[in-house]
């Protein structure tokens, strides 16, 4: 587009009628440029005094833009007359005595005079910018005549007028000739009203940056997140759509009369009225928004009261035209009776000092922050950098909510290793993997009965029991264990049970349960451990109830949430239906959210219950669904066991699951009866 615009304009450049420029002096010239089309609206042209100061370095280096001074006027097209490269655009400016020189001293807190200029032409419209040199007490010593062919010695040739706009702190401001605020005249006396959707392109960035936000904030809360992560990004995605709200939204009306300000400010104008008697009030005061990374020289302003007493109030904001709010705060200031005065305030943002040069009359800063607030704020800042890395090293973590390891599983995650394929058992290979040490044995036979090789299943079952003391955790086993224990193969996960008892050097006998329910009775750091390996005996047929009842107790009644958590790990090895009725009173009465977490997932998928045992849950589920007492984060892990159980992908709307259980319930159920045992919802 750049390109494209420099062959339609060619080489644009202006031409200074003296330099240097000095404050309180004419800023006169003219823009070259090849312009093969009328104008219609003219050209726009805008002087401005820049304050351009840098902060940080490298990839964190921000750009801050303060406009000091500005002053805008619009050329007829009739004045544009010919110039060397076609035609030649007049500019005429005065500049205040007090405006400060041009100063790039310092690189990163330069002052910095830039015209700008444009004109909405058919095609690629005209946009330039020109810095311009402005220094004090120097007149000025060449003439633009030096520098090459003058075309005129005078803007009044090109028949434009030499009237302007600038920034001086009293008198009369004159309309802009297109304003966004109505002014009307009511029974309270003048109104001014600023409408709703006053800047639509504020407004479509914004609302798209909200709807980004809260997309993270709706995975986060669907995929049980840390509650840190959820409270910070929610925090912040409330801010967001409020800061929506108000720029879309958002109008104000100020009305002027008999002695007093009325001023209301909200969403469709629906806030509360502001009630300021004149007699109260010190200044109107213009404020101007900070700009980053940005030469277009547009801010957005506000307009403020400031009463007698130090208390300030908004009047209006989002103003995206410094001559349209310097024109309302004069007419307020004219309607109430008060002194003429439209200086510019700026609140300079943390870590940006105060402007090193006296202030000019068009400008005011408000004294930066202090150290402790910039401090303060950085601290924020880390915090939140802290909290997002945090939240993306646990989404890629090796083991999701769902999939947690054993209370003793070794911290360190298993590297990566190779997937084998084997073709079925043969009675050479039984040979061959008896001869094998027990850990090269017991990984090949495991990895087969993963595939689904029923004689690998049997010749597992007879080999494990004499592993028991042979074999180790390895990256391998690490990765084995884990597949096994979401297969879609009840009898794998019966041989994870096995490979975890043997690792941990449990036999699977009334001794080994004996010894498990003693040191979890007496040993608190193994407790948890201990009610995860009963289960796991329990679940192979090893002293079934008392086990159960133990189980229970622990799951119930231990003060302790990790254990009652670990007690209903152990219980998804129970295997009977009415352990998922025990399982459903800790998913919805446990005071722990780890604890009902995970004991939604076993009665989902998680554990050694069959599909149709999983089935019988749905009407207890749809009623938990049902209760407006359901939180909602209850609410949302229900919808996903629903899923779970039924493999159905519907909206998480209780309604619409009941509607489905009751014309297709029976089906889903028959389907499920119609599965061998040992089938069930898994990964491989």
């Amino acid at each position: 587009r750049a390109s494209i615009r420099h062959r339609r304009f060619d080489n644009t450049y202006f031409e200074f009628d003296a330099l240097p420029f000095s404050p309180g002096q004419h800023v006169g010239g003219r823009i070259h440029l090849k312009l093969d089309t009328l104008a219609e609206h003219g050209i726009d042209l805008r002087l401005s005094c820049v304050r351009k100061v840098v902060a940080g370095s490298g990839d964190s280096r921000s750009t801050n833009q303060i406009v000091m001074w500005q002053a805008e006027q619009n050329v007829p097209a009739g004045a544009v007359g010919p110039g060397p490269l076609g035609r030649a655009i007049p500019v005429n400016f005065s500049i205040s005595a007090e405006s400060p020189n041009t100063d790039h001293d310092n690189p990163s807190d330069q002052i910095l005079w830039m015209l700008h200029a444009q004109a909405d032409v058919p095609g690629v419209d005209y946009s330039d910018d020109f810095e311009i040199p402005v220094f004090r007490g120097a007149a000025p010593f060449t003439s633009a005549s030096d520098f090459g062919t003058r075309i005129t010695t005078g803007a009044g040739n090109f028949g434009f007028a030499a009237s302007q706009t600038g920034d001086a702190d009293s008198g009369e401001v004159p309309q802009p000739a297109h304003t966004k605020v109505v002014v009307s005249m009511g029974s309270g006396g003048t109104e001014f009203y600023f409408p709703v959707f006053r800047n639509p392109g504020r407004a479509l960035i914004l609302l798209l940056v909200t709807v980004f936000w809260s997309a993270v904030v709706f995975v986060l809360y669907h995929t049980h997140a840390p509650i840190f992560f959820f409270i910070i990004f929610g925090l912040a995605d409330l801010l967001l759509i409020a800061g929506t709200l108000h720029v879309t939204l958002g109008s104000a009306r100020i009305s002027v009369g008999s002695g007093e300000i009325l001023s209301r400010m909200g969403i469709f104008g629906l806030g509360r009225t502001r009630r300021i008697q004149v007699s109260n009030v010190a200044s109107i005061v213009l404020v101007a928004s900070m700009q980053q990374g940005s030469s277009s020289g547009n801010h957005l302003y506000a307009i403020r009261v400031r009463l007698k007493d130090g208390r300030k109030f908004t009047l209006a904001d989002e103003i995206d035209s410094r001559q349209e709010a310097r024109w309302v705060v004069s007419q307020i200031e004219t309607l109430a009776g008060l002194r003429l005065d439209t200086h510019v305030e700026v609140d300079l943002p943390l870590g940006v000092p105060p402007q090193p040069l006296r202030p000019t009359s068009g400008q005011v800063f408000t004294p930066s922050r202090s150290s402790t607030s910039t401090t303060a704020s950085v601290g924020v800042f880390f915090a939140m950098v802290t909290g997002m890395i945090g939240f993306m090293a646990w989404r890629i973590s090796p083991f999701s909510v769902h999939r947690n390891n054993s209370p003793t599983a070794a911290a360190a995650p298993a590297k990566p290793t190779a997937r084998r394929i084997f073709a079925p058992l043969t009675d050479a290979d039984v040979g061959r993997v008896r001869a094998m040490p027990a850990q090269a044995q017991a990984e090949e036979l495991l990895e087969r009965a993963i595939g689904h090789d029923p004689g690998a299943l049997d010749l597992f079952d007879q080999q494990v029991g004499g592993w028991i003391g042979h074999i180790q955790m390895s990256d391998r086993m690490k990765q084995l264990e884990q597949r096994s224990r979401f297969s879609k193969d009840l009898r794998v996960r019966y041989a994870n049970v096995d490979i975890n008892l043997a690792l941990e050097g449990w036999q699977e006998n009334k001794q080994a349960a004996d010894l498990l329910i003693e040191r979890g009775s007496t040993d608190p750091r193994y407790r948890a451990s201990a009610v995860y390996y009963l289960g796991m005996l329990a679940g192979r047929g090893v002293d079934y109830q008392r086990i159960h009842g133990v189980l229970l107790n622990y799951a119930r009644y231990d003060q302790d949430a990790t254990v009652r958590r670990w007690a209903v790990e152990g219980m998804r090895f129970l295997r009977e239906e009415n352990v998922l009725d025990e399982l459903f009173a800790s998913f919805t009465e446990d005071p722990a959210p780890s604890v009902r977490d995970r004991a939604g997932c076993n009665i989902s998928d998680c554990g050694i219950f069959t599909r149709k045992q999983r089935m019988r849950m749905v009407p207890k589920l749809l009623d938990l669904a049902m209760n407006p007492r359901t939180t909602g984060q209850m609410r949302s892990w229900t919808f996903l066991t629903l899923q779970e159980i039924t493999d159905e992908t519907l909206p998480a709307d209780a309604i619409i699951w009941s509607r489905w259980y009751q014309e297709h319930g029976s089906e889903k159920m028959a389907e499920f009866e119609r599965l061998e045992w040992w089938q069930v919802r898994g990964d491989e």
